[in-house]
C-alpha cells in the first residue's frame, strides 16, 4: 500500500544529494509525469539539504515493480545516469510509515531531535494536498507523521536544547575561534535556516554580524530582529575582504561564491584566513576554493562531529520516541485494515437491496397498498438485521480487515466479485 524511495545523509554524500533536490515546481512536475501513467497514484516530495524522498500509493502492493518504476522516474527527472540505485533505498509498509513517522519526530535527521524537519514534513505535505496528489491514505499517514512529530517533542527531551544543523554549524565557528565576539562574520540567505544561523550567533556572542540576501528587503527586516547589519547583494565581494566567517544559507541553485571571487578577495585581504561554512544543498560554494591558500571550506556533511556530540546528550531519549512512533504506527494501520472491509461491505449491501427491492417488487401485485408498506417495513428490518449481523461478524472474524481470508470468503459465498451483481 505505502511505499518509500529516497536518498539521504546517511546513504549519500552531499555531492550526490545536491543532484536530487526538488524545488516546489520541480515536485509539481514530477508528481504530475506520475499521475499522467497512473491517475490513482498518491505521492509526496520531501526534499530538504539532507534528504530527498518519495512517499507514495500506487497499488495495493508496493512491490519491486512500484519501486523500480519510482527510481526510473527520478532518474529520468534528474538526467541522471543508471547508477543512482547505489544511494537510494527503498521501505514499505510498516517500515516506510515508521521511516516517516521518524522523520517527522527528529529521528533521522543528522542532528536528532532537529525542529526544523517536522515544518518541511508539513510543507511537503500542503505542496501536494493543495493539488489533489493525495487521496485518503496518504492524508491519514501525513497527518499521523504530524501527531508523532508533536508527540515525540512534548512526551520526551529528544530536542532537548539547540537541535538544528544551524546549530552545529554555530558550533563549528566557535570551535575554530574561541572568541567570536572579536571576528565579523558574514552570513548569506535570510531563510528559515539563516534565521536559526543569526539566532545561534547571537546567542554565542557574535559581535559584528552582517546578512545578505537577493532580496535585500528579506535582509533588513531579518537584521533588524537580531542586530545584525543588513548588505545588499551587489556588495558581497566588498564584505568578504573584511568577514572572517562566512556561513552561506540560501536556496541558490547556482554557485555565489567561485574560485575568482575568492582568489580577488584573499588579495584585498593579504591572505588573510577565512572560514566558509556551505549549509546549502545545492552548494552555493565552489568546492576547489578549498585549495586556495588560507581558505577553509566546511559543508553541512562536515558537521557530523558537532552533531555526535549532541547525539550522546540525547540518545537516550530515543527509546521512548520509539514506543511513541510504533503505536501510532499500529493505529494507522489499524485504520488502513478497515480499507480492506469497505469495497466488501458496500457490494454486500447493494447486493441485499437489489434482492429485497426484487423480491418485494415480485409480490406487489398481489397484495394492497397496505400490506405491501408493512412488507416493505419488515424487509427492511430484515435487511438491517441480517446485513448487520454479517458486517459485525466478518469484522470480528478479519480483525478489522487485517485477516484478508475472511473478507474473500465473504465475498464468494454472496458472489460479490461477479460483474453481474446487479442481476
Amino acid at each position: 500500500m505505502v511505499g518509500l524511495v529516497g536518498l539521504n545523509h546517511r546513504s549519500a554524500s552531499v555531492e550526490v544529494r545536491e543532484k536530487f533536490v526538488f524545488n516546489e515546481e520541480d515536485i509539481v512536475n514530477f508528481i504530475f509525469k506520475l499521475k499522467e501513467e497512473n491517475e490513482s497514484t498518491e505521492a509526496v516530495v520531501l526534499s530538504t539539504c539532507n534528504r530527498t524522498e518519495v512517499y507514495f500509493n500506487l497499488t495495493k502492493d508496493c512491490g519491486f515493480r512500484n519501486f523500480s518504476y519510482i527510481m526510473k522516474k527520478i532518474a529520468e527527472f534528474k538526467q541522471a545516469g543508471r547508477d543512482i540505485n547505489q544511494y537510494f533505498y527503498t521501505l514499505n509498509e510498516h517500515e516506510a510509515v515508521g521511516h516517516l513517522l521518524g522523520v517527522a519526530a527528529g529521528l533521522n535527521s543528522m542532528v536528532l531531535g532537529e525542529n526544523q524537519v517536522l515544518g518541511q514534513v508539513k510543507e511537503a505535505y500542503r505542496i501536494s494536498s493543495s493539488r489533489g496528489f493525495t487521496g485518503a491514505v496518504l492524508n491519514k499517514l501525513f497527518h499521523k507523521a504530524f501527531e508523532a512529530g508533536k508527540r515525540v517533542r512534548t512526551e520526551t527531551s529528544i530536542n532537548k536544547g539547540a537541535s538544528s544543523v544551524s546549530y552545529a554549524a554555530v558550533e563549528l565557528a566557535s570551535k575554530i575561534f574561541s572568541n567570536l565576539s572579536q571576528k565579523p562574520v558574514l552570513l548569506a540567505g535570510a531563510g528559515e535556516t539563516g534565521e536559526l544561523v543569526l539566532k545561534s550567533l547571537v546567542k554565542r556572542g557574535a559581535g559584528q554580524i552582517f546578512v545578505t540576501n537577493r532580496t535585500f528587503k528579506r535582509a533588513e527586516n531579518l537584521g533588524k530582529r537580531y542586530n545584525a547589519e543588513p548588505v545588499r547583494f551587489e556588495e558581497l565581494k566588498d564584505h568578504l575582504i573584511n568577514c572572517d566567517i562566512v556561513i552561506a544559507s540560501t536556496s541558490s541553485d547556482e554557485t555565489i561564491f567561485n574560485v575568482k571571487l575568492i582568489r580577488e578577495v584573499m588579495k584585498k585581504r593579504k591572505n588573510r584566513t577565512i572560514f566558509f561554512i556551505d549549509l546549502s544543498v545545492p552548494r552555493n560554494i565552489e568546492e576547489n576554493v578549498k585549495n586556495l591558500e588560507n581558505v577553509f571550506l566546511y559543508d553541512i556533511d562536515d558537521l557530523e562531529g558537532v552533531v555526535a556530540h549532541n547525539f550522546g546528550k540525547r540518545k537516550h531519549e530515543i527509546k521512548k520516541a520509539e514506543k511513541i512512533i510504533k503505536k501510532i504506527t499500529d493505529e494507522f494501520f489499524s485504520w488502513a485494515s478497515t480499507l480492506n472491509l469497505s469495497p466488501t461491505i458496500d457490494s454486500l449491501k447493494s447486493k441485499i437491496e437489489i434482492i429485497t427491492s426484487s423480491g418485494l417488487k415480485s409480490l406487489k401485485s398481489n397484495v394492497t397498498e397496505e400490506e405491501y408498506d408493512k412488507l416493505l417495513e419488515y424487509g427492511d428490518f430484515l435487511k438491517k438485521k441480517y446485513l448487520g449481523l454479517i458486517v459485525k461478524n466478518l469484522k470480528i472474524l478479519s480483525k478489522n480487515g487485517q485477516k484478508p481470508e475472511y473478507i474473500n470468503l465473504v465475498n464468494n459465498l454472496f458472489e460479490l466479485k461477479k460483474k453481474n451483481i446487479e442481476e
